[in-house]
């Protein structure tokens, strides 16, 4: 568990105030530790690309309040592959979820799976503005829609990861979609309890810190 769980790990720099050279540094980390990805800002995947494969990074849209019309964010979905990002993930539209309006949300899911074909997407919830059925309702449009995972959070909501949320997406999604876990966990026993929960990946800044602890275990 303790090397593998580096391997899960998508290492995020998603801060207002991070600049190219902190992006350079946290790439280095990525190749160093072997996370999953680095996972950045559209506007610094080409600073991540100089040091990493595409597969290797990772991007955000609609980040972090999916405050922008559809057309905005499939303008940002092409601009990011454009860029050399191989994976994406996508806020989903929030306030179309609290209004019930399933088939804005189908729409939105449908043509982002469209436009990023071949690429990883992971739909993130923001699982603490969501109720229980609203949740298991979007797990479902993501299946229908062929999407590679459910995350939990943004890190800017209310609350991040719990458990039980990624209980409720793991058992839900019955093997067809993934789970990715994101939000306050910044530690290797809290990472290493999502993963035996289901979670195929973590998303953290924190994966440096993660990553000391683990080389530090034995």
């Amino acid at each position: 568990m303790e090397a593998s769980i580096l391997s899960k790990i998508d290492h995020s720099v998603l801060k207002s105030t991070v600049t190219a050279e902190k992006v350079l540094e946290a790439a280095e980390d990525t190749k160093k530790f072997n996370f999953a990805t680095l996972c950045v800002f559209p506007k610094h995947i080409k600073i991540a690309r100089e040091i990493l494969p595409e597969s290797k990074v990772s991007t955000v849209i609609g980040f972090p309040l999916s405050a922008i019309p559809l057309e905005l964010k499939l303008k940002e979905v092409e601009y990011s592959l454009k860029s050399g990002a191989g994976e994406l993930d996508v806020v989903v539209d929030i306030s179309a979820v609290k209004e019930g309006n399933w088939m804005k949300v189908k729409e939105e899911l449908r043509k982002i799976r469209e436009l990023t074909e071949g690429k990883v997407i992971k739909l993130i919830f923001e699982c603490c503005y969501l109720s229980e059925e609203e949740k298991l309702a979007l797990c479902r449009l993501a299946i229908e829609n062929n999407w590679d995972f459910l995350k939990t959070s943004t890190g800017y909501g209310t609350y991040g990861a719990t458990y039980e949320d990624v209980k409720l997406l793991v058992d839900c999604s019955e093997g067809k979609v993934k789970v990715k876990a994101a939000g306050g966990i910044r530690t290797y026993e809290a990472a290493k309890r999502f993963i035996n929960l289901g979670a195929e990946r973590i998303g953290t800044s924190a994966g440096k810190e993660i990553a000391y602890e683990v080389l530090h275990s034995g």
